[in-house]
């Protein structure tokens, strides 16, 4: 029922999300008599995506970028703060578990390296519930830029830009609102990573994308706006055309040997 709900509710409409306050923190104790401790992984974190917009959400490795996105694809419980999607607060995952897909850094590991493609993405279409035709299958895989054959290969046998791909073809099939790409550029050469960033950039502007990175270049060809993270700590929030003057985003510029002047 919940599902129907929220497939009724986003039928042909861009998505609008907002965190407040969002926080994880685990406890956890060095052996059986000790008191428990509280790890904060991430602290008040707030920001919001309006309709068609993309976001960055930037920071260093271990800043609490992934587990950020764990929070909004709702595959990990948040400890404290709230989600919203169009100014409703979401609890429930299962509400969003077609609508919010989520992307793993490194594909060909995070591909069952048991499954071919067919099979993988039949256990989608299964455990999603979802109904589309072979048509449409072979329209992806056109504008994935992937042959018919990928369908008969197991991950090991794909180049790392066929997995990355193959990961957006099972995270498309449910024809997301929101889809959270972690890293999926990371490792690649420069020009795989490049023709990744276009299909991006190509999809339905319906698709809100959360691209979460270490790399501004590549961050700032597909968000209109970024979250920056650093030790579980939000340090800045905003449009990149805002911040690009600040401070705050001049040692990712350097990081990259990307200058002032050609912002």
């Amino acid at each position: 029922m919940a599902d129907e709900r929220w497939a009724a509710k986003f039928k042909g409409k861009c998505v609008k999300i907002r965190l407040k306050n969002v926080s994880k923190s685990l406890s956890f104790k060095e052996h059986f008599n000790a008191r428990a401790e509280v790890l904060h992984l991430l602290e008040g974190i707030s920001c919001e995506l309006d309709d068609g917009e993309n976001l960055a959400i930037l920071g260093q490795s271990g800043s609490g970028k992934s587990t950020l996105a764990k929070l909004i694809s709702f595959s990990e419980p948040k400890s404290g703060g709230k989600i919203y999607i169009n100014d409703e607060e979401i609890t429930d995952k299962n509400e969003l578990k077609k609508d919010i897909r989520y992307i793993l850094q490194n594909q060909k590991q995070a591909l069952n390296p048991a499954l071919k493609v067919k099979t993988a993405i039949a256990h989608v279409r299964s455990y999603l519930k979802l109904s589309f035709s072979e048509n449409e299958l072979k329209e992806l895989l056109v504008n994935l830029n992937l042959k018919d054959e990928i369908l008969e290969k197991y991950p090991s046998q794909l180049s790392g830009g066929e997995a990355t791909r193959v990961g957006i073809l099972l995270a498309l099939l449910s024809k997301p609102k929101i889809l959270i790409c972690d890293e999926i550029t990371s490792g690649l050469d420069n020009e795989t990573k490049q023709k990744i960033i276009n299909l991006l950039l190509s999809l339905d502007e319906k698709i809100s994308i959360i691209f979460i990175t270490h790399d501004i270049l590549s961050a700032m060809k597909i968000a209109q706006k970024v979250l920056i993270i650093e030790s579980g700590k939000q340090v800045a929030w905003g449009k990149f055309d805002d911040l690009a003057s600040q401070n705050v985003l001049k040692k990712y510029l350097d990081a990259a040997k990307f200058y002032d002047a050609k912002l």
